[in-house]
């Protein structure tokens, strides 16, 4: 990961460090559910999502970004 800056370490403070989790719904069903992996860079979710769209027991929805405190 790249040196964060001064004012991207005080914003990460504040409001918490960026995360990207994909959204997946099981084939066959309404279940729409978050995937076990929390990716912190939106590069990384990409490649995950590309993984997620070559299976078939998985439908990519969305890729969703969260500020956490918690160091993942």
């Amino acid at each position: 990961m790249a040196q964060e800056t001064v004012l991207q370490s005080i914003i990460a403070h504040i409001f918490g460090h960026k995360y990207y989790v994909n959204i997946v719904n099981t084939r066959g069903t309404n279940r729409c559910e978050a995937t076990s992996f929390i990716h912190r860079s939106k590069d990384d979710a990409m490649r995950h999502r590309l993984e997620i769209e070559s299976t078939r027991s998985f439908l990519y929805i969305e890729t969703v970004s969260f500020r956490s405190h918690k160091d993942y």
